[in-house]
């Protein structure tokens, strides 16, 4: 095509037709540049459908994170609100007047469960935030996606802070009496039972207890409410997702 064009401009040069020539010449440099810009205009379109396609992808993404973490969400749920009856039959004891410190001692053990600490299962915003390719979600859904997972990192920051405080005035009160498994097994050490089980020591024992327990209910209430704003916003985002995915 090229030598095409080159015997066409020889030609004309050789015949003496310059205005000809400068004619064809102008004309060719507008096809040349007509193909350039074609090109580019094609190579526009493949990076937008590229673009599009990957916004699919990390749609689909958020779509599955959302689902995998309202699956963390009720199971978390209906373990803090288990634990939560257990603290309010807890509660409900000290209505009797005079319990014995080794009855309340019971209590709080039978109120006491695991501590868990909120730590959510999917990572998608936060790798879409890290890679930069959180700018490739349309401004009205990226907003919503950050302030989510800012308020799921508080969530957990603070679910964390919390039960360190409550794992540290645990830990506290296991300094006066080993372990469970050790008062299970001392009954033949009078000796050893007494300075355990010695008044002053149970009431510092008690309120140790009490105070890693408050925490940890405290912990578990704040998670509780969180949840649910977490839920309502990943449901709006959800449909907005779906929106887009329809266009």
């Amino acid at each position: 095509m090229i030598k095409f064009f080159r015997k066409i401009r020889q030609n004309l040069l050789s015949e003496g037709k310059t205005g000809k020539y400068l004619k064809y010449a102008i004309g060719e440099i507008i096809l040349v540049v007509l193909g350039i810009l074609i090109a580019l205009q094609l190579n526009n379109l493949n990076d937008e459908r590229k673009t599009e396609n990957l916004k699919q992808v990390y749609y689909e993404q958020l779509l599955k994170g959302f689902d995998k973490d309202k699956k963390y969400i009720e199971e978390s749920s209906n373990s803090l609100d288990s634990s939560l009856i257990k603290y309010e039959t807890y509660m409900e004891a000290f209505k009797q007047e005079n319990l014995p410190t080794t009855k309340i001692i019971g209590n709080i053990g039978s109120a006491y469960t695991n501590i868990t600490t909120v730590q959510f299962q999917s990572n998608t915003i936060s790798t879409l935030q890290n890679a930069g390719d959180i700018k490739l979600i349309p401004p009205f859904i990226r907003k919503k996606l950050i302030s989510l997972q800012k308020y799921i990192e508080q969530t957990e920051n603070v679910s964390k802070a919390n039960d360190a405080m409550a794992l540290e005035a645990l830990n506290y009160a296991n300094r006066f009496y080993g372990s469970t498994r050790l008062i299970s097994e001392i009954n033949n050490q009078p000796k050893l039972l007494e300075w355990i089980f010695e008044e002053n020591r149970k009431i510092q024992m008690i309120l140790a207890l009490e105070s890693s327990l408050y925490r940890k209910v405290l912990s578990e209430n704040y998670s509780l409410n969180r949840f649910k704003r977490i839920l309502l916003d990943m449901d709006e985002i959800t449909i907005l997702i779906n929106d887009e995915l329809k266009k």
